[in-house]
């Protein structure tokens, strides 16, 4: 396939209106995905069938949150959701929250908290202080910044924390610079495939993948982009080693809807 292909999604079905600013995504089920808004809605998950329908609302207790941003999952079926927005640069700390499945009872579940900082030269970045994208590797919570100056920066820092309860500074893991400068590429969400072989990063307008990496230097092996039609996409999630879920939110005069794309119909190596 040429990498140049822009790639039609599956459409799966509207998102209902509980969550039409859909911003991360996690595996609930066989037939199943947890999903929940950005800023400035409930402190909520929501449990949607492969078709958008909503199947179920779990609150989430004793807990404030700013603008959660995207969901991770681990090897155990643990969700985390990345309360790491930071739209006006007024937040010094930030927050994941830890949530097992298992311990939801009666639609409500209480999160534990991974609480952190930024490293000092972050802090002082005119472009490099928001985050949208989280995944999970090996016992880490990873993380990838969304560019605030576009084009004149064109890169994302890469940064981590352990993925248990705590009060941390997060380690930079890296840099990654992108060589295409005509285009302001922003990463909204993030996830590693099952196998744990490819990381793929989401744009409006691609998926962004890599992969023939050692451990956690995941820009050190191979690079391939697959353009999609430029939306509002914020999340996405493997339900397995082929099938990608992605949420977008809705727009004017257009529902959120969920979409699929099958990597090995395409011939994706």
């Amino acid at each position: 396939m040429d990498a140049q292909q822009q790639i039609n999604l599956l459409e799966m079905g509207d998102l209902p209106l509980e969550v039409e600013e859909s911003s991360g995504l996690a595996v609930a089920g066989e037939q199943s995905l947890w999903t929940h808004n950005d800023h400035g809605n409930k402190n909520e998950i929501y449990e949607i069938s492969l078709r958008g329908e909503l199947i179920r609302t779990v609150k989430l207790t004793n807990i404030l949150t700013e603008d959660m941003e995207d969901m991770a999952q681990d090897d155990e079926g643990i969700i985390y959701i990345g309360d790491t927005g930071n739209n006006k640069m007024e937040r010094f700390k930030l927050q994941i929250l830890k949530i097992d499945p298992r311990m939801i009872h009666d639609n409500k579940v209480r999160p534990e908290v991974i609480e952190f900082l930024l490293p000092d030269n972050a802090l002082q970045s005119d472009c490099h202080y928001d985050i949208e994208a989280i995944t999970w590797d090996n016992g880490n919570i990873v993380m990838f910044t969304k560019d605030r100056c576009g084009k004149l920066d064109n890169h994302m820092v890469i940064y981590s924390v352990p993925d248990q309860p705590g009060h941390y500074t997060a380690v930079k893991l890296g840099e990654f610079y992108w060589e295409d400068h005509e285009r302001s590429i922003v990463i909204t969400a993030a996830d590693i495939s099952p196998d744990g072989k490819k990381l793929v990063l989401l744009s409006n307008d691609a998926l962004h993948f890599f992969f023939a990496y050692k451990k956690q230097e995941y820009f050190n092996g191979s690079y391939r982009y697959i353009p999609l039609e430029n939306s509002k996409k914020e999340a996405l999630v493997h339900m397995d080693d082929c099938d990608i879920y992605i949420t977008e939110e809705s727009r004017e005069y257009k529902k959120a809807k969920l979409w699929k794309l099958n990597l090995c119909s395409i011939g994706f190596d």
